[in-house]
């Protein structure tokens, strides 16, 4: 969620290109990172080499890159929809799993409520989403800017629906308070910032945790 003013849109969605290269046969479920408002899939590049490490095959991890300074999170989960639908059959129709960061938890949740998501996925874990919305919002305007503010009438539509796994950190300077990361099953992963939520050794073994 952290401003990065020189990130252009069409750089946001070159990254829906897998993490592969291209789309090929796989025989595991496929995970799908979600990045947060402004930012952009490499964040997760520390995280997916831990994956790696621990075995879980390079052909199953995708980044999912979106428009979040200029589009809604509802055109965003649609784009997510098609982006999960395309990937599937190449995975045997396995459900996907979900990592989302910040605004990309509330993109995915609104994929899995009205979008069919919750079908096609078997969890959605977010790290520091403002799920029920965040005072940061009001500084920026932009539709997923409204989106993330307190009783928006998209958080309202989602009303507290299409939550899975929360991890969230008492640390996170984004998310205001901090207990708005909290939804479903929740837990208070290690203590760090905001964006150390994708690099965290301790979030990272949460994540598998869970998944």
């Amino acid at each position: 969620m952290k401003k990065r003013n020189k990130l252009l849109p069409a750089l946001a969605l070159a990254a829906t290109l897998p993490l592969a290269g291209a789309v090929q046969a796989c025989n595991a479920d496929p995970i799908v990172f979600v990045h947060g408002y402004s930012g952009w899939g490499s964040q997760f590049d520390n995280m997916i080499n831990r994956f790696r490490n621990d075995g879980v095959p390079a052909c199953s991890m995708y980044k999912f890159g979106y428009n979040s300074l200029g589009a809604s999170n509802k055109t965003s989960a649609r784009q997510l929809r098609t982006y999960v639908n395309n990937l599937r059959p190449n995975h045997n129709n396995r459900r996907a799993k979900i990592i989302a960061h910040s605004n990309g938890g509330l993109v995915s949740r609104w994929y899995r409520v009205f979008e069919g998501g919750a079908n096609a996925t078997n969890r959605l874990v977010t790290l520091g989403t403002p799920h029920h919305g965040t005072s940061w919002a009001y500084g920026c305007f932009s539709p997923a800017c409204f989106e993330m503010r307190y009783n928006s009438s998209f958080l309202k539509d989602l009303n507290g629906r299409g939550c899975d796994i929360s991890l969230w950190s008492n640390l996170d300077e984004i998310i205001i308070p901090n207990s708005s990361a909290r939804c479903g099953t929740s837990r208070q992963t290690s203590s760090t910032s905001h964006l150390g939520l994708l690099r965290n050794q301790g979030v990272y073994n949460d994540i598998r945790r869970y998944l």
